[in-house]
């Protein structure tokens, strides 16, 4: 649909952009938003007369997409259904096919009409006729597919990217998969792939993202799109045929990123198995596995062998949907695999070099090390099995949406801390896809954070208010002071400990050394104000006495707050394994892992790892 055509318009090839267009009148033209009276003429004027660049045209779906501008000079996408010749049919088959594809393409617009405005998705802004087709009119897409981009991001020569770029984008993809879930029951897109996947460069450059970590993702084309229904709408059918059963033909999804449901008409329940979020699941895990192996799950390349593994019983398999069901994709191999150059792709992998280089420098590696190389491909192995447990043939194995993006903001974020771990055979904070949990957790940590705050700040104050102007003798071996207490000082020796501490400890490059450090710059302002409040004699000893219990409350709740950060984030996954120890399974994975390259053999009740010869 709108692939990255930016490259193509009128103005880059260097020629007035109002000349070789054509001119395409929107006849009956439907706004996609409620206007009112004095709004419509307007937006009829922006819409109703375009110039199309035919030189832009490419097809999306049942339809062909065209850049096009309005008087004003606003660059808009314009989508016109291709309508079916009638050489093969006769009047009556030819004209029911007809009406077949503009229900189809009407569907599309109505799906995409409740997705337009939110994030992540092109403005749609209206439906009518050009020459009597129909046509949508919509934001055109200013970026990139990521079929695109994907070998400009590649950082070696098999188009692998960055495991750590690679899960960025899938994190910001899956949160798009989120957002759909959030109008009305919900949405599945059902054709989600590199095509339909655009990184937008109008808001910022690509190279701009990608140093930053962050993808302004667009997902576009939504002719196998379908907005869901309730369980007890779908149950109450009686077995009426739903627009997708009637309309399934024309609504298909791209083979190599597909679930099997999604392959075949001829299994039980259809109608529900394509109307769940998990289709979409799968499907932008195989993305995310594409980038990260350089092929799709079921096209990468067969093992040197060619006479063991899931590779070679694939080629025996026509069906799609068979081959699927039947076989296991290949655990992926990363661009940090046994054999890989690593100084060479740590050039390409800014972001990875600074964090290998850090830890390898603290423990005296060379930055081309075999032991830095197995570190990386080890945190690595974090995210090929969050990817690996969305490709289950089965719906109710794939997490939900929301879970695989926590478990890949968490690879993200933990990344270059888990580099070091591995290095020190420590274990890896964890990536779990537990969004339920990950919520609790964090629901947990904000509200003590409040808690904490709020009773801190009225120790502070009200001990101030107690202090305030009381008589204090203070005694330093020969230096004598004596005079009435300022509430300021009291206020910032009881506050100062609690705010280094808590400046520390979010300085610190992870939790266990931010809990560490913020005791020990805690401890370090306290002990201070305790030795001064020892030397002191205070003419009212209940001021005294709320002093010090002031102080031990401060102290108490800041390290609580400290203690509490540490133990939320707390790792579990096993501790880096020796090159003997990488055959069997690794901690927290939901899919059967292998030695790096090694092949999954299936059979019927257990899945077994191997090494070639």
């Amino acid at each position: 649909m709108m692939t990255d055509l930016a490259s193509t318009t009128p103005q880059s090839l260097g020629r007035d952009p109002m000349v070789g267009l054509r001119l395409a009148r929107v006849d009956g033209f439907e706004p996609a938003i409620a206007l009112g009276q004095d709004e419509l003429p307007a937006y009829l004027r922006r819409f109703t007369m375009l110039f199309a660049d035919d030189a832009t045209m490419r097809r999306g779906g049942i339809g062909r997409v065209t850049r096009a501008v309005n008087a004003q000079g606003e660059a808009v996408a314009l989508k016109q259904l291709i309508l079916p010749t009638c050489d093969e049919f006769d009047d009556a088959a030819h004209e029911a096919l007809v009406a077949k594809f503009k229900a189809a393409f009407r569907e599309e617009y109505e799906c995409h009409r409740a997705l337009s405005g939110l994030k992540g998705f092109p403005r749609l802004y209206g439906w009518g006729e050009v020459d009597g087709v129909p046509a949508i009119v919509m934001e055109w897409v200013e970026g990139e597919t990521l079929a695109r981009l994907r070998s400009r991001f590649a950082v070696d020569d098999a188009g692998r990217l960055s495991p750590l770029v690679a899960a960025r984008l899938g994190r910001d993809l899956f949160d798009l998969l989120c957002r759909m879930s959030l109008v009305g029951e919900g949405f599945v897109h059902r054709d989600i792939s590199p095509a339909n996947i655009m990184v937008r460069t109008a808001r910022l450059p690509l190279d701009r993202q990608l140093a930053e970590g962050t993808f302004d993702l667009c997902l576009i084309d939504f002719g196998s799109s379908l907005a869901l229904e309730p369980a007890s709408a779908v149950a109450g059918t009686g077995g009426k045929a739903s627009f997708t059963e009637r309309y399934a033909t024309l609504r298909r999804a791209t083979v190599a990123y597909a679930p099997p449901e999604m392959l075949t008409d001829d299994i039980p329940d259809l109608r529900a198995l394509r109307m769940s979020p998990a289709i979409d699941v799968y499907a932008a895990a195989s993305t995310v596995y594409e980038l990260i192996a350089g092929a799709a799950p079921y096209e990468a390349a067969p093992s040197t062998s060619g006479t063991s593994g899931s590779r070679k019983k694939t080629r025996d398999i026509a069906s799609p949907y068979r081959l699927k069901m039947d076989t296991l994709p290949d655990y992926p191999i990363g661009a940090h695999a046994p054999g890989c150059d690593l100084t060479q792709l740590l050039r390409r992998e800014p972001d990875v070099a600074l964090a290998a280089a850090e830890q390898a420098q603290q423990l005296g590696l060379e930055p081309d090390s075999e032991e830095l190389r197995d570190a990386l491909a080890f945190v690595d192995a974090q995210l090929f099995d969050v990817v690996m447990a969305c490709l289950s043939s089965h719906q109710k194995d794939r997490p939900e949406p929301a879970a695989v993006e926590a478990a890949l903001s968490a690879f993200c974020d933990h990344y270059a801390q888990n580099v070091g771990r591995s290095l020190r055979g420590e274990p890896l904070t964890p990536c779990p896809m537990d969004a339920s949990g990950r919520a609790v957790r964090r629901a947990l940590m904000v509200g003590a954070t409040v808690v904490c705050g709020v009773v801190w700040a009225v120790v502070v104050v009200s001990a101030a208010l107690l202090a305030s102007g009381a008589r204090v003798t203070a005694t330093l071996g020969s230096l004598v002071w004596s005079g009435s207490l300022p509430g300021i000082i009291a206020a910032l020796a009881l506050a100062l400990p609690g705010i280094a501490g808590v400046a520390a400890g979010a300085l610190a490059r992870d939790r266990r050394s931010g809990f560490l450090q913020g005791v020990l710059a805690l401890s370090a302002c306290e002990v201070p104000v305790l030795v001064v409040a020892a030397c002191s004699v205070f003419s009212q000893r209940a001021v005294m006495g709320g002093l010090v219990a002031a102080l031990v409350a401060t102290y108490t709740l800041t390290w609580f707050l400290l203690a509490m950060g540490f133990a939320f984030e707390l790792p579990v996954s096993a501790p880096r394994r020796t090159k003997a120890q990488m055959a069997t399974p690794l901690a927290g994975g939901a899919a059967a892992v292998r030695t790096f390259g090694g092949p999954v053999e299936v059979s019927s009740d257990s899945i077994s790892t191997t090494k070639e010869a």
